[in-house]
């Protein structure tokens, strides 16, 4: 079967089933230290996932964290060397693989876990993860800094498309920035009042939300 008949197949059937709706939800989540939506599966659309491919090549390793319906990860597939795609969610991912079935390829690995958890793979390039106001954002960030990752890449939280986290670089300090930023931590926001929609995000180290204190846009 061809690839754009999965991901048809994978669509209807998510569709189908909103699995963050059944009994015992709750306390998977509690479980999983998610937030209740942090356990859901809501597909991105065409752009989002067109612009995750255009940001990859042959020679990378993808770490999907999140892989939900593994929607993107089977595209993936056609274009990296190996896609390592982790989904908590049992019944989401369980109910793709019944899907995809025996057409499942063979360069990619899923894993039914908490990626907290979940040992970063050596070799990994590129990790996904569109999600970047989760709790957790900070925690993947060290882990995959750590591992030797060299890019994240995040939606950013502004609506402003992808974001490419350089894992490996050197952070600006907060005090710096005047314009639009991104932290370790997860916030982003915007210092300053002279950035434009479409400028350059920064990424530092630490910001006002690190210490529990609000920056203000101005």
């Amino acid at each position: 079967m061809h690839v754009e008949s999965l991901l048809e197949r994978l669509e209807i059937s998510t569709e189908m089933r909103r699995c963050q709706f059944v009994e015992g939800f709750d306390d998977f989540a509690a479980r999983h230290d998610l937030t209740d939506w942090e356990g859901w599966f809501s597909p991105y659309d065409e752009e989002t996932y067109s612009a995750v491919l255009e940001l990859v090549t042959g020679d990378d390793v993808v770490l999907d964290l999140g892989a939900g319906d593994l929607r993107l990860a089977l595209r993936l597939a056609q274009r990296v060397q190996r896609v390592y795609a982790v989904e908590v969610n049992p019944l989401v991912v369980g109910s793709a693989l019944e899907v995809i079935g025996m057409r499942l390829p063979r360069n990619l690995h899923v894993v039914c876990a908490n990626g907290l958890d979940y040992p970063i793979p050596p070799g990994v390039t590129v990790a996904v993860l569109l999600m970047r106001h989760c709790q957790h954002l900070g925690t993947y960030f060290d882990r995959l800094q750590a591992a030797g990752c060299q890019r994240l890449l995040t939606n950013a939280r502004w609506k402003s498309g992808m974001e490419v986290i350089d894992l490996q670089a050197e952070r600006v300090s907060f005090d710096r920035v005047r314009g639009w930023y991104a932290c370790r931590c997860g916030a982003v926001g915007c210092a300053g009042s002279d950035a434009g929609a479409t400028d350059p995000v920064i990424e530092v180290a630490s910001c006002p939300a690190c210490s529990g204190q609000k920056h203000l846009v101005t």
